[in-house]
Parts: structure tokens; sequence; C-alpha cells
């Protein structure tokens, strides 16, 4: 399908109102930030669910094929290799803001953010990146959306849109209830969970397969499109001036959950068929590059802005407000195009051949592996609970060290990919075996650092030796259980 670059665009300006909504503007909107026009800086919810809208249309556009079978797996790769490199940088950069904090984090607060399910889980939905919620809801989207569209190839248009419909209606009914009866002691649930934004994003697949499926058989007059293009702006722009200035409307937050989405989505379908001289601008060059950056800009935006004003601060800079509000915005403009063009593809092509190379759910029982054997290490040498918890810290640095390094080396030395279960039995076992010990020695030294720069009050010698036998015997174990139940031992391969 071809590319509809008129709509690339619209990511930056949905950004744009992000930005304007957690750090304001700055001198580039205070010449009409007063009332009713500073309402619209105050849109940034409103434009998250916009994106939501935007990502299931442009879905439905390079993925709803009837003809062809749909490749689930190849489907969720790609999305993975397309978003997580970025999403795990700006999560590094949180953590080196943090770092003297890192070791006396909980593990589970740590690991719902690397595993991107930090919205499913309501006290640390703003934790790390507050901004990076948005992508658990982006990963469950990338759950349904190959099973919602083949169940689609066999419905009608028509039905497919009263059942979005009346979905979204449902929704918003019940949304609307709860937020009256439990707004704000359940906030960070009716704000940030998943389920609250799949009506949006449906309302957008929806609107994608109508765009493939009708718009060739019913041209629409260029006037027609025209006048709906100009409806919906203005029906958006003037909600949000009117829901703000009559609060019993919902307004700020509550547009999130898709209150606009079909507004949204009447935006989406007009500006892609838009054929005027407003598409041609919209489709030049840089501004399509612009809106190429606008993952970028919102997965960073948090703590880049947040090591930014820790360094100004460190470094003294006077009248320090002020140098944000002129320098935040073409900051982030530049960092976004530099990972775009420069950073982001050399890492995808980096998780591409890694993936390659590893057996992903091998690779998820050697966490769980290491996450018990570094628990029962310690529960094992410290029976006593005043004992085991004053070696808490030690054991938190432990854990994070071993999460880490071991999967680090596991990558390096190919001890976790497919061919392992299929080697022979020697090969399988020294691979494993000197895998696990470099990644022992090398958590046993992390630790020892941490020791030394009085991150903790004690360093267990002995524990080490609990985990490797722990880690070895039930590394060994896992393989041997996957050789026998999915390799057949005549066509084992020696190398």
């Amino acid at each position: 399908m071809k590319r509809i670059d008129q709509l690339t665009v619209t990511r930056f300006l949905s950004i744009l109102l992000v930005f304007f909504y957690h750090a304001g503007g700055g001198i580039y909107t205070q010449w009409i930030n007063f009332p009713p026009y500073s309402y619209l800086f105050a849109a940034g919810p409103t434009a998250v669910a916009f994106l939501y809208v935007l990502s299931g249309f442009v879905m439905s556009i390079v993925y709803h094929h009837p003809e062809t079978k749909f490749d689930v797996p190849g489907y969720w790769r790609t999305r993975f290799i397309r978003f997580y490199p970025l999403y795990l940088i700006s999560f590094l950069l949180v953590c080196l803001y943090y770092f003297e904090f890192m070791a006396r984090i909980k593990p589970w607060k740590v690991l719902v953010n690397i595993f991107i399910l930090q919205a499913w889980w309501p006290p640390y939905a703003q934790s790390f990146n507050y901004a990076s919620w948005s992508m658990t809801v982006e990963i469950f989207f990338y759950a349904v959306f190959p099973f919602f569209t083949m169940w689609a190839y066999r419905q009608s248009t028509p039905k497919l849109i009263r059942l979005t419909l009346l979905f979204w209606g449902f929704t918003q009914l019940v949304y609307f209830i709860l937020w009256k009866g439990y707004f704000p002691a359940w906030e960070l649930l009716l704000v940030y969970n998943p389920i609250f934004h799949l009506n949006t994003f449906l309302m957008g697949v929806v609107a994608g397969i109508w765009y493939l499926r009708e718009s060739p058989k019913q041209p629409v007059p260029t006037w027609v499109n025209l006048s709906l293009f100009t409806l919906s702006l203005v029906l958006l722009i003037g909600y949000t001036i009117v829901s703000n200035i009559y609060r019993e409307l919902p307004h700020k937050l509550q547009p999130i959950a898709g209150l606009l989405a079909p507004v949204h989505a009447l935006l989406i379908v007009t500006l892609s068929l838009d054929k005027t001289r407003l598409a041609a601008i919209m489709r030049h060059p840089w501004l399509v590059t612009l809106g190429e950056t606008a993952y970028a800009l919102y997965i960073l935006h948090v703590p880049v802005i947040w090591i930014y004003e820790r360094a100004l601060l460190s470094a003294g800079v006077e009248n320090l407000e002020f140098i944000l509000d002129v320098t935040y915005i073409p900051l982030m403009i530049l960092v976004g195009l530099v990972s775009y063009l420069y950073i982001d593809p050399p890492l995808r092509r980096l998780l591409k051949r890694a993936m390659d190379r590893i057996h992903v759910p091998l690779v998820l029982v050697d966490l769980v592996i290491l996450t018990l054997s570094v628990y029962f290490s310690f529960r094992l040498r410290f029976a006593e609970d005043r004992a085991f918890d004053s070696y808490r810290q030690a054991m938190l640095l432990m854990f994070w060290s071993a999460f880490i390094l071991r999967t680090v080396v596991s990558v390096v030395m190919n001890s976790a990919g497919s061919f392992v279960i299929q080697e022979s039995l020697p090969q399988y076992v020294r691979r494993t075996a000197l895998s696990v010990t470099l990644g022992s020695l090398l958590v046993a030294g992390a630790v020892y650092a941490g020791y030394i720069a009085n991150w903790i009050e004690n360093y267990p010698r002995s524990i080490f030796l609990l985990d490797w036998v722990i880690v070895l015997g039930l590394s060994l174990f896992v393989r041997g259980i996957y050789r026998r139940k999915w390799v057949n031992p005549s066509k084992a391969v020696s190398s």
C-alpha cells in the first residue's frame, strides 16, 4: 500500500502538544498563552488519543490484506524491533538519572518497566519514564490487532462500523461512570490501563479498513472531503475550548480514553483522501522527516529534559528557567532527528541480528532461573529473617547485575540460541557451563565493585558459589527438557 505521507507530520504536531502539556510551550507559545487559546496547549491527552487512532489506521493500511495469510509472529517481531531499542535507551537514561538510588529500587518496579507492563500495574504506571506507560497500551494494541483484523476479513464494512461505534459508545459510558464515581482514587487505573484505550485503537483500525475497501469504490468530491476535514478540525478545537470553560463536560485527562475518537478518525480519513494544496504541503520531505521523529521525541523527551536540567544546574547556569524555555523544543527536535537518522536504524539491525541468534522462550526461562537463584541463594545461606534482611541491598544489587550481565553473556556466547538445544550433549553442556561460569564471575565482580563503592555493607562471598550451582543445574535441566521435547536426537547437529 502506498504511504500516506500527509499523515506523518500530524504525529509531530501531536507530540508538540504533549510537550506543551508536560512542560509548557515556553517562549514559543507565550504570545497566545491566554484563554481560550491556552486551552489548546493543554490538549496533550487528546493528542495521545489521536495517535492511538492513527496507529490503528496505519496498521490497517499496512497489514489488512485478506488475500494473504496474516503472519502473526512476524508481525509481533517487526513491531518489537521497531519500538524496543529506543524504549530501552529511554529506560537506561532514566536509570542513569536515578543511578544512586537504583540498588534500592524494588525489582518488580524495574521489571515491569523492562518488559513494558507498567500500565497494567497501577502503582507502577508512572514509574521511571512516566511517558512510557503508553507503550504498554501500544503493545496491547499489537497483541489484539492480528486477531481483530483476521476476524474483520470476514465482516462487511457497515457491520464493522456499527459494532465499533457500539463498542465505543458502551466503553465511553462505562468510563464516564467510573470516572465520576472513582476519580481521583482510581486515577492510575482509569487513565493508564490499556483496556480503556482499546476503543480508540479499534476506531482507527476500522477507519483504515473503510479507506482500503470503500474509498476506491466511492470517490468523495473534493469540496465534500475538505468540508468534512474542516468540520472535524473545528469540532476538535471547539470541544477542547468549550470543555475547559464548562467543566461539567469531560475535559483534560478524560478525552484520553477515546471520547473524541470518531472525530479523530474522520480527520485522519479526510486528510488521507485530500488531494488539495494542503496535502501537498504536508508531504514536504522536511515535514515528513519531522513526523518520523515523533516516536523518538515522545519516548526520550522525559529523561532528556531531566538530565539536561540537572546538567544546567550543575554548571551553575543563571536564568535556568529562561534557558529551558528557549532551548527545550529545539533540543528535543535535534535529539529526535539524530535518533531517527543515526541511532535507531543501527540499533534495530543489531536487535534483529540478536533475535535471529536467540531462542526467545529460552531467554525468558533463563531470566526466571536467575531470579529464583538469587533469592534462594540468599535464603539458603541466611535462613534467619534478621540476617536475610541485612543482606537485602546486596541481593538487589546481585539481581540487577545478574539480570544484565548474564543475559549479555548468554547472547554473546550463543548459549541461548535455538541451535544450542540441537547440539550434541558434550557441546551444549560445555557451552552452557562456560556461559554460566563467566556470568557468575562478572556478577561477583559487579557486586564487589558495589561493596567497594559503599553501596552495600557486606560482601557475601559464599553466595556466588551457591548461585553458580543453582543457575548451572537449572540451565542444563531446562535445556535437557527442550532437547527431549522439541528435538529429535537422531537429527542432532554436531559442529
